[in-house]
């Protein structure tokens, strides 16, 4: 007898694999920016998701995987974002500052991408092959922010204040340093979206 309720659809085999590889993920994120790299344990972030550490092996190779693909995954979130709003405002360039300012207030205010880079700054000192690994991943990110920057730039018609490859640097260093300082009280309400705005000639509010 069918009493009208409907049956929640069946997740296939590669739906099901995707959803768990999500969970893991956003799990691990959680235990990563709670405990750091160092603290962080593939065992606690299997509890963290609700799964086995067997589940966390079948997707994952070791922890340092885990904690690269969560890093580029953040990365091109964001990144993808902020392309987003340069393609759709190019037509309107006096709407591009406030669009892409309110983006930066939002990666500052909820973006952990810059936490998870600063551990794997300091990560990479004591292990030779993340040395390695932290040259491609940043220089990815790097190369990403300076395209965006220099499409900025060409929509609103203004010079950089210094080449943009440079610019992406010191915006990616001042990130990960305000997300250091935020993980002590005194500094809860700091903020690095100011600095950026004026860094690229935006308007800054008070």
């Amino acid at each position: 007898m069918n009493d009208g309720t409907a049956t929640p659809a069946r997740l296939s085999r590669a739906e099901s694999k995707e959803n768990t590889h999500r969970l893991l993920l956003d799990a691990a994120e959680r235990v990563f920016v709670r405990l750091g790299y160092q603290g962080a344990t593939l065992d606690g972030i299997a509890a963290e998701a609700g799964f086995t550490k067997g589940a966390v092996y079948w997707h994952f190779r070791n922890k340092e995987a885990l904690f690269l693909e969560l890093l580029a995954d953040g990365m091109k979130r964001n990144a993808g974002a902020a392309e987003q709003i340069l393609n759709l405002l190019a037509e309107k360039p006096e709407r591009l500052d406030d669009a892409l300012g309110e983006w930066f207030d939002q990666f500052d205010a909820n973006s952990n991408v810059p936490l998870l880079g600063l551990e794997m700054d300091m990560e990479s000192r004591r292990n030779p092959s993340f040395a390695a690994l932290l040259d491609q991943v940043v220089g990815r990110q790097r190369k990403t922010v300076s395209r965006i920057l220099a499409r900025y730039f060409e929509v609103v018609e203004r010079d950089p204040p210094i080449p943009v490859d440079e610019l992406a640097g010191t915006m990616i260093a001042l990130a990960k340093t305000v997300a250091l300082a935020r993980q002590t009280r005194h500094s809860a309400t700091l903020t690095s979206a100011k600095a950026v705005r004026i860094l690229l000639g935006m308007p800054v509010t008070s």
